[in-house]
């Protein structure tokens, strides 16, 4: 928003711009809960489940992998895979 001035400079006024965001609000709720979805799903697995960045570094480390390595994601998370 921007003051509105008369010729002698002084605010007569308030300009502004709005718009509606329901929409993208909603898509990104509807985002967030399918990512929390997936991350669950990977955390929970019954099979170890690892990533790596491009570096070879471990982003994801989920409880089994925790459990059969004896290394928790703490541990491992950002130190090199191999």
């Amino acid at each position: 928003a921007t003051t509105r001035r008369d010729a002698f400079g002084k605010t007569i006024g308030v300009v502004g711009v709005g718009q509606d965001i329901t929409t993208l609000n909603k898509l990104m709720a509807e985002s967030k809960r399918v990512a929390d979805d997936l991350t669950t799903l990977i955390e929970t697995a019954n099979a170890p489940i690892f990533g790596v960045d491009t570096q070879g570094r471990v982003t994801e480390w989920n409880k089994k992998i925790a459990e059969l390595s004896a290394f928790s994601k703490k541990e491992t998370s950002g130190q090199p895979l191999v």
